[in-house]
C-alpha cells in the first residue's frame, strides 16, 4: 500500500519545487549566507507542498470527470479503483498540513513573509483542480503556475537564508518559471481532446493546436533571452549562462513539438517527461553556476 501512495503523490514530480527553492538557496549560498538546516526545512517544505498539490490535483481531476482510464496515465489510482477520492483528498490535506506546519516553524525562526507566502502556495495549490474556483479549469493554470513555482519559491528559498530583500532571486526564478510552464503547457497540449470532451478549458484549447506549440517554443525563447539579459544587466554572474550548454537538447524538443503540429501526435506522449527533463537539468546547471561564481569571478562576463 505505501508504494501505491508513494507513486499516486508522483515523486518524479518534485523536481518542480527541489530547482526553485535549491535555486534560492544557491544565490545565498554565493554571497556567503548558507544554512544547511534551513535548506532541508525549506525543501522538505516545497515537496509537501507539491505532495499535496498533486495528490488533491488528482482528487479534483477525478471528481471533475476530467480523469478518465485513458487519460490519466500518471495518476490512475481513483479511476481504477485502487484508492478512493476520500482517502486521497485526506492524504493531500496531510502533506499541506506537513507544509503549513514547517512553514510555521520558518515563520517564527526566519519572519512572517515566509508564512505569506507559504499561505499564497498552500491556496494555490489547492485551488488549482478543487475549491469554489478551480483555476486550471479556466485556463489560469500556467499563469498562476509561473508565479507558484518559480518567484515564489525561489526567493522565499532566499529570504530564509538571508533575511534580505533584493530583486536577484526573482531575476533568477523567471527563466525557471517559464520552464515549470512549459511542463503544464505540454500537459495541457497531450490531453487536449481529453479536456475538450471533459469541457474544461486551458490555454491549449483556447489558442488551439498549432498556436499551442508555438506558445510551447515561445516559453523556452524566453526563458534563454531573460537569462542572457540578466546575466548582462548584472543580476546574475556570468556563470549562470550554463545552461546554454542544453541549447542542441531544446531544439530536438522543438522539432518533435513542431513535428506533432503537423501530424506526428505521437510526439505528444513523450512533450510532459521532455519538458520536465529539460527543466531539472536547466535548474541543476544554473545552480552549479551560481555556486562556482564564486571561485571564478561574480561577474566575469
Amino acid at each position: 500500500m505505501f508504494g501505491i501512495w508513494f507513486i499516486a503523490m508522483r515523486p518524479w514530480s518534485f523536481t518542480a519545487a527541489f530547482i526553485p527553492i535549491a535555486l534560492g538557496s544557491a544565490l545565498a549560498w554565493s554571497e556567503g549566507t548558507f544554512s544547511i538546516g534551513l535548506f532541508l526545512l525549506t525543501l522538505f517544505g516545497g515537496v509537501c507542498m507539491q505532495a499535496g498539490t498533486n495528490l488533491i490535483n488528482t482528487y479534483g481531476d477525478y471528481m471533475a470527470g476530467v480523469d478518465t482510464i485513458e487519460s490519466a496515465r500518471t495518476c490512475p489510482q481513483l479511476v481504477t479503483g485502487v484508492l478512493k477520492p476520500g482517502s486521497m483528498r485526506r492524504a493531500g490535506l496531510v502533506a499541506f498540513s506537513l507544509a503549513g506546519a514547517i512553514g510555521l516553524l520558518l515563520s517564527y525562526l526566519c519572519g512572517p513573509e515566509v508564512l505569506v507566502v507559504g499561505v499564497i502556495g498552500l491556496l494555490g495549490g489547492y485551488c488549482y483542480t478543487a475549491g469554489a474556483w478551480p483555476y486550471k479549469y479556466q485556463g489560469l493554470g500556467p499563469l498562476f503556475v509561473f508565479f507558484l513555482m518559480g518567484p515564489l519559491m525561489t526567493w522565499p528559498a532566499y529570504f530564509i537564508q538571508t533575511g534580505q530583500f533584493t530583486m536577484v532571486p526573482i531575476a533568477a526564478s523567471i527563466p525557471v518559471g517559464f520552464l515549470v510552464t512549459g511542463i503544464i503547457h505540454a500537459n495541457d497540449l497531450r490531453d487536449i481532446m481529453e479536456d475538450r470532451k471533459a469541457g474544461i478549458k486551458t490555454v491549449a484549447l483556447h489558442l488551439g493546436f498549432g498556436k499551442s506549440i508555438v506558445l510551447y517554443a515561445f516559453l523556452y525563447a524566453a526563458a534563454y533571452a531573460c537569462l542572457v539579459l540578466f546575466i548582462f544587466q548584472g543580476w546574475l554572474p556570468g556563470t549562470a549562462i550554463l545552461p546554454l550548454l542544453l541549447m542542441p537538447m531544446v531544439l530536438t524538443v522543438l522539432r518533435r513539438a513542431f513535428a506533432a503540429s503537423k501530424g506526428a501526435y505521437e510526439q505528444l506522449s513523450r512533450l510532459e517527461a521532455d519538458s520536465a527533463g529539460l527543466h531539472f537539468q536547466f535548474g541543476l546547471l544554473l545552480i552549479t553556476g551560481l555556486l562556482a561564481a564564486p571561485y571564478v569571478g561574480r561577474w566575469w562576463l
